[in-house]
């Protein structure tokens, strides 16, 4: 039995839900995101709350149940709020640039350029601090900021040593201390 299953999910005024078979459309003020259904799963909707109950209790829905309540439960308040996360960019002569709408220009120290084109549905904001670059990726979908976060990250991770490269805004990186050769 999952806890957090068994709670109910408040469904806000400003959100319709839209029920077709497995398929569950949430409509709120910052747009539209569907959310599907497990089979095992019904999905029930008593007065302004939402019930997920499995169909027969197995080991693969107490394991599913909690997962599938958190996953709607952020689709509806992401609907409402948005979602975002910041990565920050540390580097002597690390550059970002906005291009256009859709397309960001990086500069770390390689032979060339870099550039990666923004998924729709999704704001980039880049802020430039002493030293460094804050970029701040928003919009509604949490599934398709991770991937792009996690694309951006891969071209440049944070190096141990000298702390160059992206890093999340509350990512703690442990240094490693540069290797010191005796002297002669």
């Amino acid at each position: 039995m999952s806890k957090l299953g068994k709670k109910p999910i408040k469904l806000p005024e400003k959100v319709e839900l839209k029920i077709e078979n497995e398929n569950i459309i949430i409509k709120g003020p910052l747009g539209e995101l569907l959310f599907k259904l497990d089979k095992d799963f019904d999905l029930i909707k008593e007065d302004n709350c939402l019930f997920i109950k499995p169909k027969v209790y197995n080991k693969r829905t107490k394991v599913m149940w909690g997962t599938l309540w958190s996953l709607l439960n952020n689709k509806i308040n992401d609907v409402i709020n948005g979602f975002s996360k910041v990565l920050i960019l540390e580097g002597l002569g690390y550059t970002v640039e906005k291009i256009s709408e859709n397309e960001l220009l990086f500069k770390l120290g390689l032979s060339h350029p870099i550039k990666i084109k923004i998924p729709d549905g999704i704001n980039v904001d880049i802020k430039q601090l002493k030293g460094q670059f804050e970029i701040t990726i928003s919009g509604i979908n949490r599934e398709k900021i991770g991937l792009f976060t996690s694309q951006i990250r891969k071209i440049k991770p944070r190096d141990i040593y000298k702390l160059k490269g992206f890093r999340y805004i509350n990512e703690l990186v442990k240094t490693k201390p540069v290797k010191k050769t005796i002297g002669k």
